[in-house]
């Protein structure tokens, strides 16, 4: 018996020996999924898709902002890895590579850099903008005006300039005034009526074997004594994410630290975040959908029945917005729920935010005329979506208005401006939380 745990000991060495013997900045194709900092380019649609014997009569498009930088506490955070990088000893086990791109690491950000656009969220809408261009010629056929064009914008700085470059590189005009959301808007104030609580499969998951994990091989692998704590961890890891996020080719020093294992374990975390916070972990957060899907509706029913109305309709937005479209209208919904427990279990999981809310991630929808019949596609991040009640991606425009205007029509998928806020902070850990749902129903 002591044989056989001599020979798993030093099987496990091994194994480790041969994981921190990796060298991240030979690898040419590391991993590249990030949750909500995931770029743009890595799980986008790979071919454009048209429908030849279709035209198109509208295009309705909800945008999340371009690739931005972190936000002003997080590069006060990231600031605070130069004092790992100077104590870094040999007694890491990271290759002579990534030994010294960690020591040679520059971090050039401020607080006045928080959350602004950079230039890779510049290409991001600018080239959005123009692969619909060209791909939808029938709706960008005359010069940009507010009434064939309609466009919206949150009131956020990155949204505003995400909407100016996508506009520009479509019309090639500078729209200086773009129409912001005021504070009585329901479709992107989400905000305004979600409901905050406490995430319990997140703590659990963060408390997880398979997050000690990490945290103890990232501590072995820069040769500590002590095991870091995870909001270190996490700024590491935000450090990767984010330079990854600008520069698709680089190889950000901080991403050495983590194998494979790590990262899929740190997306499961954001997966895990906005699955309570914005997607199915909620059956409420389907109801913050109801106001943005309604205006789909109304959009293409009206374009349905030749009425006067816009030919593209534009929004500009935030991850919550993006993810309460996709979850009214149904998409990426798995049959187990995530949990803090199913990690493995849930590898092939639909609620991955990489793919679903990368930067720039978007949700679109195009009302085409097919031989005389109404037809509709949705697109998330260009990728057409099936329609899982009827197998399609193609779909009757009488299907998909049957299907969601009894969802958008029902009373339980209404606001009430003068209830909103006292419904913003709910716990899932005491008599509050259920109190907050009970008097929010109790208001249809």
């Amino acid at each position: 018996m002591r044989f056989i745990v001599v020979i798993a000991t030093l099987i496990i060495i091994n194994c480790i020996k041969c994981e921190s013997d990796k060298c991240f900045h030979q690898d040419d194709h590391p991993f590249p999924f990030f949750g909500s900092k995931t770029a743009y380019s890595y799980v986008s649609a790979k071919q454009n898709y048209t429908q030849p014997n279709c035209k198109p009569l509208q295009l309705w498009l909800l945008s999340r902002h371009g690739t931005r930088h972190p936000e002003s506490t997080l590069i006060d955070e990231i600031s605070n890895l130069n004092e790992y990088k100077d104590n870094l000893t040999n007694n890491s086990s990271l290759c002579k590579e990534d030994f010294e791109a960690i020591k040679a690491w520059i971090f050039n950000l401020t607080e006045k850099d928080g959350s602004k656009l950079n230039n890779q969220g510049v290409n991001d809408l600018s080239s959005l903008g123009l692969r619909l261009q060209s791909l939808y010629e029938d709706i960008f056929d005359q010069p940009y005006n507010p009434i064939t064009y309609s466009v919206l914008s949150s009131n956020k700085e990155r949204s505003r300039d995400s909407a100016f470059y996508f506009l520009k590189s479509v019309f090639n005009v500078n729209v200086t005034d773009i129409p912001l959301i005021n504070s009585d808007d329901i479709k992107l104030n989400i905000s305004k009526f979600q409901i905050i609580y406490d995430n319990e499969e997140l703590k659990n998951f963060r408390n997880s074997i398979y997050m000690q994990n990490v945290i103890v091989r990232v501590s072995n692998i820069l040769g500590l004594d002590r095991n870091l704590e995870f909001g270190t961890i996490k700024s590491m890891y935000n450090s990767c994410r984010f330079e990854r996020s600008v520069d698709i080719n680089s190889h950000p020093a901080w991403c050495a630290v983590f194998s494979q294992e790590d990262l899929e374990v740190l997306e499961y975390n954001d997966d895990l975040k906005y699955y309570y916070s914005n997607g199915y972990g909620n059956s409420y957060n389907e109801r913050l959908g109801c106001p943005i899907v309604r205006d789909l509706m109304n959009n293409f029913r009206n374009k349905s029945q030749a009425k006067p109305g816009p030919k593209g309709v534009f929004y500009f937005g935030h991850s919550a917005n993006v993810f309460s479209a996709i979850v009214r209208l149904g998409f990426a919904r798995d049959t187990t729920p995530l949990l803090s427990s199913n990690f493995n279990d849930m590898r092939d999981r639909k609620w991955k935010t990489s793919y679903l809310d990368p930067f720039a991630s978007n949700l679109m929808a195009v009302l085409y005329e097919c031989h005389g019949e109404k037809k509709v596609t949705f697109f998330v991040n260009e990728v057409p979506m099936t329609v899982e009640k009827y197998g399609c991606t193609l779909c009757p425009w009488t299907s998909i208005e049957n299907m969601f205007d009894p969802i958008v029509s029902s009373p339980s998928c209404t606001f009430d401006e003068n209830n909103s806020s006292a419904f913003r902070v709910c716990t899932t850990t005491n008599i509050l939380f259920l109190t907050c749902l009970l008097t929010f129903f109790y208001y249809p």
